[in-house]
């Protein structure tokens, strides 16, 4: 299941950190542990504005098709277009869920703003 293939006007990356645990012993000496190879947290934002209701649809069909943010899914190439290097915000074996219900506001009959909220993780 892939994304609708749709351009964003907007595109919000946030980098993920790796899972750390650190604690300080008793004489003050700090531990840290490295709980995974993976980052987490990793999350982008996007933003389709003055969409057609067309598009809003396949939007809110997507959603619905994932069931919310219960199944995973991949991002098509238009996703992501203009940037040159899109391995850094999709590394191998990632893929993305919904991190929340889709934002709509309508700005005319049939012309909406859609903003679309994403978590990475990974498989």
């Amino acid at each position: 299941m892939t994304f609708p293939a749709l351009k964003p006007s907007v595109r919000t990356w946030t980098m993920g950190s790796q899972p750390i645990s650190s604690f300080t012993t008793m004489s003050g000496h700090e531990t840290r542990v490295l709980l995974g190879p993976d980052p987490i947290g990793t999350s982008l934002s996007l933003q389709f504005t003055n969409i057609e209701e067309a598009k809003v649809l396949e939007l809110t069909a997507h959603f619905r098709s994932t069931r919310g943010s219960f199944e995973t899914f991949g991002l098509p190439p238009e996703t992501l277009a203009g940037m040159t290097n899109t391995a850094d915000v999709t590394p191998l074996g990632q893929v993305w869920r919904y991190a929340a219900t889709p934002q709509i506001e309508w700005i005319s009959p049939g012309i909406a703003t859609v903003s679309v909220e994403l978590a990475a993780v990974i498989e």
